[in-house]
């Protein structure tokens, strides 16, 4: 009886135990899971490793974002100092995204708002040969975001410098104790300016009639041209035609035929004056003209002795009778 109470005694005591020790063992993997939640960490997803060795990390800390193309893919897991002299400084990436990238691939730690946040890019290379997890990639730190600030400053202020030094002047310009300074002469230009605008005024006013006529005419001839706007069109539109029935015609041709006859007319002008042919003798030959003369002076005289004695040329039988001749 005594050994069956002491085996149960025994076996409530492992029982207890071991309950002990699975609740141990779940309270550690339930922190182990709750911290890499907290942390961001999917324990069950995919994970490649790669690390970035720098000497100046600008800021970069554990569970900074890893981003390619602005697309998040993990997490900085771990950083590590390597050395003191010269200083470098390992950080683990931990890609938890399927993704293959080249060999040749670099790691850029850039400023990723003005609050000092930090941002790790991945910049994908041109290399055929993919990465490894485990391997150390290229990386650089990006300049900030206020980074050539300084170099800044000097030139602003000297445009500052320039700025006080024109205010300055501006005042000293517009002094009100000083009679002959520049706010009494944009006074006096203001008041010319505004003696101008009434004498102008006054013009307009007197003026006023013939201006009203003036714009009334004008909006007539605007109707008048309006009205007479087909005519023109038509006009138009018979000068087009005219000059291109003009520009169609053959009028390298009619040049040529004008020229030919003006050449002709002087050929012929030529021969006149060297005395060729009938007209060229009757203009240069005066003996023509003069048998013209004496043939006609003869013929006159006959005219003339016809009418004085016309019986010596015309034989007239009244009765039958033949007279004799004078």
């Amino acid at each position: 009886m005594k050994n069956n109470k002491d085996n149960q005694q025994y076996s409530a005591k492992n029982i207890r135990s071991m309950k002990v020790a699975i609740f141990c063992i779940a309270a550690l993997i339930i922190f182990y899971l709750g911290a890499n939640f907290l942390k961001g960490l999917n324990v069950f997803s995919h994970k490649t490793y790669f690390y970035a060795v720098m000497e100046n990390i600008g800021g970069l800390h554990e569970s900074t974002t890893v981003a390619v193309n602005g697309y998040p893919i993990g997490k900085v897991t771990k950083m590590k100092m390597l050395s003191t002299d010269p200083v470098r400084i390992c950080a683990e990436i931990m890609v938890t995204e399927k993704i293959d990238l080249p060999k040749d691939s670099r790691i850029e730690v850039a400023q990723k708002d003005v609050l000092g946040g930090m941002i790790v890019n991945i910049i994908p290379g041109s290399s055929k040969v993919m990465a490894q997890s485990g391997d150390t990639l290229q990386s650089s730190l990006a300049g900030g975001l206020f980074d050539g600030i300084d170099g800044l400053k000097d030139q602003l202020a000297s445009v500052i410098a320039s700025v006080d030094t024109i205010a300055l002047a501006l005042k000293s310009a517009f002094q009100p104790d000083d009679p002959a300074n520049g706010a009494a002469t944009l006074k006096n230009t203001l008041a010319n300016l505004e003696t101008s605008t009434q004498h102008l005024s006054q013009i307009l006013s007197s003026n006023e009639p013939k201006l009203n006529e003036m714009v009334t005419k004008l909006n007539r001839f605007s109707t008048t041209l309006d009205n007479a706007s087909p005519q023109l069109n038509a006009m138009i539109e018979n000068l087009n035609n005219i000059s291109d029935s003009v520009a169609q015609s053959n009028i390298k041709a009619l040049f040529m035929d004008a020229q030919q006859a003006v050449s002709n007319i002087n050929h012929v002008t030529d021969k006149l004056e060297r005395g060729e042919g009938s007209v060229g003798q009757l203009m240069n030959n005066d003996s023509l003209y003069k048998n013209i003369n004496k043939a006609v002076e003869s013929l006159d005289n006959l005219i003339n002795d016809l009418k004085a004695h016309p019986g010596r040329y015309i034989n007239v039988s009244v009765f039958g009778k033949k007279k004799d001749k004078e």
